[in-house]
């Protein structure tokens, strides 16, 4: 019996079938052997298969989501990625651009300048005038330079990381919104598309912005309230703007500005750290506030929404009223003592 099981064991799977299904029994042993192990491939077999199916399944279910949120975010965005670069050529490309930059904001920290100690600020720094601190770095002549390059990508992050380091650490972090500075910021929160306007030079004017689509009149071109940074009190913007270098230095005090943030309340300094900043004025300084050459402004003077005021072509240039906030330096802290 053991020998005539063994043979039985060695036997092609053709020839136990085949003896399986003519019912021979020559050893009752011998044909349950041969049985067991007709059964045993089937079984592993169906194992394997169940695996692959699962795996198959388990794949798929994955990729597909992937596949569809992967091409909803580049719709989303627009077609830098569908296009080669010889085609962001027209001005209302500009954005899209930009958008070859897209990376996250605060993990380009290389900047080639440093900050400033606080024990190499100037004597008497917390007691700087703001035209006391423009006086300092000599801002005057930086103001005239009409042809100061447009901030970098490095430039804008360096402001960022010091608005934080010395400011507030608790801001929200600038690398959640994927639109880069250079480009604005997402003018709705969470919907990755930016303001409609792009940085340029502006003839006469230094840097300035410019219309990157039509935009007709009454639609929202800038929201302060999205992007804007507040600094809480004027010794910590002093701190901010001494630890610059000074281009630096000079670019923030002439984007800063004191604002209400409701009707009647308290005077806050602001300022823009990305593109927006580099909106020009067409006030009365350029003529008059009801000329044609103004076509943004707020509703009020507390509030941080910009409006079209008439039809902007493309390829025009975004200009506001600085005069629309009231500036007087003492009530911020920052006036001459």
């Amino acid at each position: 019996k053991l020998a005539n099981n063994t043979m039985i064991n060695r036997s092609s799977n053709v020839s136990a079938r085949r003896a399986a299904n003519s019912g021979r029994s020559d050893n009752g042993g011998g044909n349950n052997i041969v049985i067991l192990a007709d059964n045993h491939q089937p079984a592993s077999s169906s194992k394997t298969k169940d695996r692959k199916s699962t795996s198959r399944r388990s794949s798929s279910s994955f990729i597909l989501p992937f596949l569809i949120a992967s091409f909803t975010l580049l719709m989303m965005i627009g077609r830098p990625f569908l296009l080669p670069s010889s085609s962001y050529t027209t001005k209302s490309d500009h954005n899209n651009a930009a958008l070859l930059q897209l990376r996250p904001s605060t993990n380009i920290i290389n900047s080639k300048y440093k900050l400033t100690p606080k024990h190499k600020f100037p004597k008497g720094w917390k007691h700087f005038s703001y035209d006391h601190i423009r006086h300092h770095f000599n801002c005057r002549e930086r103001s005239k330079d009409m042809n100061k390059p447009l901030p970098s990508l490095e430039d804008w992050n360096f402001l960022r990381r010091t608005y934080t380091q010395i400011v507030d650490n608790t801001i929200k972090p600038w690398n959640d919104d994927l639109i880069p500075p250079t480009m604005g910021y997402s003018l709705i929160p969470g919907i990755p598309v930016p303001p409609p306007y792009y940085a340029k030079h502006s003839p006469g004017k230094g840097r300035g912005l410019f219309a990157s689509r039509f935009i007709p009149k009454g639609e929202l071109v800038h929201d302060g309230t999205v992007s804007d940074v507040i600094f809480p009190n004027d010794l910590k913007f002093r701190e901010f703007i001494f630890a610059l270098p000074r281009d630096y230095a000079c670019d923030a005090a002439e984007w800063v500005w004191m604002q209400q943030l409701e009707e009647d309340g308290d005077y806050h300094l602001l300022m823009g750290i990305n593109i927006s900043a580099l909106m020009n004025s067409g006030g009365a300084e350029w003529g008059d506030r009801e000329s044609e050459m103004v076509n943004v402004v707020p509703p009020s003077s507390y509030s941080g929404k910009f409006y079209a005021t008439r039809d902007i072509e493309e390829g025009e240039e975004i200009l506001t009223d600085y005069d629309v906030y009231y500036t007087k330096w003492s009530l911020v802290g920052l006036g001459e003592k």
